[in-house]
């Protein structure tokens, strides 16, 4: 049985895909094995997956494609290893990464599933998550604050826990997942910069943008209904602008309206006790003064 299990969904990424397999068989900790699922390439991803020569590799291949909830769900299943980590094939690794990644989770056996830190340009800055597992709960409920190529999970954690990734939440299925787990697993993001996250064009967040949008909405609805709390479009276009640090300041009926709808929260967070309040307070005074974490 390997140590780690990798599940990298490829799906018309042959530009950059070499690179991002080529950071997962060159780790300094080699005991491995690499589940590439080609889910329906028609760039010649197929060709290159198929050129891959290396035991440690599983190929498996679709026909057609089903999207990355099915092949992240198929991953899991035939992932052996301790633990299961996460890769997207337009990404690079630290050639480090799993073996700090082993070391912390073998460290901290509380823990269930931990980030690291990462970079989108190879001259920085690095972007450091939150690192603590109440912290990251409270800023879940503004965006995803664990970055999901970087993910490391133990086998049995999955298995305790019955994880599998939603189709009910496209292109947001992540955010979905983390949110899901935070009130019954450990979240943690190592302070390291151990990802190249590459921005481009083809992205998710770029391409279907809408889709994820909606996702989120639903996201952060179904988060906030355990504070009692249903919220209106007004309300919701509050929180996004929160989640955004996009409160302006010099706009004072807009800002007073922000600033009134956190204490709200708070309020809320108070009678419900579902985040650290002085957590909660912390998140959203950064948010209204645009200090991103």
């Amino acid at each position: 049985m390997p140590r780690i299990s990798v599940i990298m969904p490829v799906y018309n990424n042959a530009v950059y895909l070499q690179e991002a397999v080529n950071s997962i068989l060159w780790q300094t900790l080699n005991d491995l094995e690499l589940i590439i699922i080609d889910d329906g390439s028609t760039d010649g991803s197929t060709g290159i997956i198929h050129e891959i020569r290396d035991a440690r590799v599983k190929k498996i291949f679709h026909a057609n494609n089903t999207g990355i909830v099915t092949s992240l769900n198929q991953g899991m299943d035939l992932a052996q290893g301790e633990y299961i980590a996460r890769m997207d094939s337009d990404d690079v690794a630290a050639l480090n990464r799993f073996e700090v990644q082993a070391y912390f989770m073998d460290q901290n056996p509380h823990i269930d599933l931990c980030g690291t830190g990462y970079t989108t340009n190879y001259l920085g800055p690095v972007k450091i998550n939150p690192m603590h597992h109440e912290e990251i709960k409270v800023w879940l409920l503004f965006h995803s604050c664990i970055l999901h190529p970087s993910v490391m999970m133990r086998r049995s954690s999955i298995d305790r826990l019955g994880v599998r990734y939603d189709y009910n939440y496209p292109h947001a299925e992540d955010y979905e997942l983390w949110n899901r787990l935070a009130t019954c697993a450990q979240f943690a993001n190592i302070p390291h910069n151990l990802m190249y996250y590459r921005p481009h064009e083809g992205q998710v967040s770029n391409k279907h943008r809408v889709i994820q949008d909606d996702s989120a909405r639903r996201i952060r609805q179904r988060q906030l209904s355990q504070l009692g709390i249903q919220l209106s479009d007004e309300e919701y276009g509050l929180l996004v602008k929160l989640a955004e640090y996009a409160v302006n300041p010099e706009d004072p009926e807009n800002y007073h309206k922000a600033a009134g709808f956190a204490e709200w929260l708070i309020d809320q967070n108070r009678l419900y006790r579902i985040y650290d309040q002085q957590l909660l307070r912390m998140a959203l005074s950064r948010c209204i003064s645009r200090v991103p974490y």
